[in-house]
C-alpha cells in the first residue's frame, strides 16, 4: 500500500538511507487539515501541494496559526492526479 503523495514512503526511505529530512518537503500539518475539509466539503481530490498553494495565496504561512482560506477560490480537479 502506498500513500498518496507518498510521503510516507519518502520519509522512511531517508531514515533506511540515512539522508536527513530535510531533503524533503513535509507539509505543515495544516495543509493536511485543511485538505480534508476541502475535499470533504467539494467532494474532490486535492493534492497537499495544490492545498498548501491555495492557503499561501490567501497568506497563510507556516509561521501564521489562523487564516481563513476563502472557498470560491478552491477548485477541484475531478481526474485523476
Amino acid at each position: 500500500m502506498r500513500t498518496r503523495e507518498g510521503l510516507v514512503e519518502k520519509v522512511y526511505d531517508c531514515i533506511r538511507n540515512n539522508t536527513p529530512l530535510s531533503s524533503i518537503h513535509i507539509p505543515h500539518s495544516d495543509v493536511f487539515f485543511v485538505r480534508e475539509a476541502l475535499e470533504a466539503r467539494f467532494d474532490c481530490e486535492l493534492s497537499l501541494l495544490q492545498v498548501e498553494e491555495y492557503m499561501k495565496e490567501a497568506g497563510w504561512s507556516d509561521t501564521n496559526q489562523s487564516t481563513e482560506v476563502n472557498k470560491t477560490d478552491i477548485w477541484c480537479d475531478s481526474g485523476d492526479s
